[in-house]
């Protein structure tokens, strides 16, 4: 029998600038590991009623030795606002397929820094 993980709102702040609720969670996970950032944003999206897509976890910190946890969580009004306010390495933490974002966007920029070469090393003949 694993012990129960209990999660608590600690503080809820709304941020109407940038469309989101940000709040800090105490996780209580006494002879259970720290949960998964999954686990968490699952839990929490329960709890506030919204879908998890809407919700990121930014940092989970485990106390040492205390079995207690504090996560800092962002909750967005949609999805289409979080995806540019959020810094892409949160939104691919957040994801199941978040290596292959990250992969992808390092990808585009070695495309636009080997145009910008090309450029340059074609400007540099024509002189």
């Amino acid at each position: 029998m694993r012990p129960a993980v209990e999660l608590k709102l600690e503080a809820m702040k709304e941020n109407k600038l940038l469309a989101r609720r940000e709040a800090v969670v105490v996780i209580s996970h006494d002879g259970a590991p720290t949960p998964t950032s999954q686990q968490v944003r699952e839990t929490v999206a329960s709890q506030l009623g919204t879908r998890p897509e809407l919700v990121f976890v930014r940092k989970i910190l485990t106390e040492f030795g205390r079995g207690v946890s504090r996560a800092e969580i962002h909750i967005y009004e949609s999805e289409s606002v979080a995806k540019i306010v959020e810094p892409l390495y949160i939104v691919a933490r957040n994801l199941p397929n978040g290596k292959a974002l990250l992969e992808e966007a390092r990808k585009r920029k070695a495309e636009i820094r080997e145009k910008k070469r090309r450029k340059k090393k074609g400007a540099a003949k024509k002189k």
